[in-house]
């Protein structure tokens, strides 16, 4: 299968499709590009409200692979926000991946741009974004309070990243955008208009997310120091480790490195840590140099029946019986 990498230099919006067509060709005209060859599908338009207010349509369905290389404008102020409403792929930041889908906790992105992304859309995957670029600085009257809702999850200048689900009204109103783009008359009237009104109630539930501690946010160092964690959960085995030492160790809060654990890697750090035992389990005992005594002890278990109910539970298999695989 083959793949295509395309590198995107964050910033304005035009910079996507002008990338897209140097790649697939076609021709730009009123900031559309529209690419129909074979089984290839390209269609990507910028409709821009004022000059730091974007709206962004993207539909792709490729025969291949590609591979999106985003990589940052060292501009804090200049905010991303992208919606997928059809289709996912895979988003990659400091070697970690998350799913983005439409309709799930990864559905809605946002962010600052202050650090680089690669997202991975499959092969013959239908995908449909409908994308924001502005500037929270900017500041215009018609979308102010919207701005003075999302100004607050980017006071530092380290960048920061947030995904979230839509609500069941925004929901209702992106849907209208992706309805109204099939339109002739008054298309990018009524594109804008609920573009502006999606967007404006977007802003308050992120608020309202972010001043109950429920908005799934993560720092640049946020990810970094949750691969140091990941690291050592992988690698520790034979001492018991806790939540509470790994909090003080890092400089965070219990409460804090659950969430961000959470949202990561999409499990429970107690999870994480038992699978990762599990795993360390099975290859010592498929190696045949291990009794499944001393594998228990050595993953922390004093109960060896405790450390087989487990390791069946998840692997499967009685660990006595690992070492009968061909």
């Amino acid at each position: 299968m083959k793949t295509k990498h395309i590198h995107f230099q964050e910033g304005k919006a035009i910079n996507y499709v002008t990338e897209l067509q140097k790649i697939y060709g076609g021709n730009i005209e009123d900031n559309r590009l529209l690419v129909e060859r074979g089984r290839l599908r390209i269609y990507a338009e910028i409709i821009s409200v004022f000059d730091t207010f974007e709206i962004m349509l993207i539909s792709v369905n490729a025969p291949e692979n590609i591979v999106l290389h985003r990589t940052p404008d060292n501009n804090p102020d200049l905010i991303h926000l992208n919606v997928i409403k059809e289709g996912e792929y895979l988003q990659t930041f400091e070697q970690e991946s998350a799913q983005m889908q439409s309709g799930t906790q990864n559905g809605v992105f946002l962010y600052d741009a202050l650090f680089p992304i690669t997202i991975e859309i499959p092969a013959n995957t239908s995908l449909k974004i409908i994308g924001y670029k502005f500037d929270i600085s900017h500041k215009a009257a018609t979308l102010h309070d919207a701005f003075s809702c999302i100004h607050p999850l980017f006071k530092e200048e380290n960048g920061v990243a947030y995904h979230t689900t839509l609500s069941q009204e925004s929901e209702r109103l992106f849907k209208d955008i992706i309805h109204y783009n099939t339109k002739t008359k008054h298309r990018k009237a009524l594109i804008v208009s609920r573009a502006i009104e999606s967007f404006t109630i977007l802003a308050s539930n992120l608020e309202n997310l972010n001043n109950t501690d429920d908005l799934n946010g993560l720092h640049a160092e946020d990810y970094q120091r949750l691969q140091s964690i990941k690291l050592e959960l992988s690698t520790n085995f034979e001492e018991r480790i806790t939540i509470e030492q790994l909090a003080d160790k890092h400089g965070v809060s219990v409460s804090k490195l659950k969430r961000d654990f959470k949202t990561l890697f999409n499990c429970s750090i107690s999870q994480f840590y038992t699978n990762a035992k599990m795993d360390e389990a099975f290859r010592r005992l498929r190696s045949g140099n291990f009794s499944v005594s001393e594998v228990g002890y050595d993953m922390g278990y004093s109960n060896l029946s405790k450390f087989s109910e487990m390791f069946k539970k998840i692997k499967g298999i009685s660990p006595r019986d690992v070492n009968k695989l061909n």
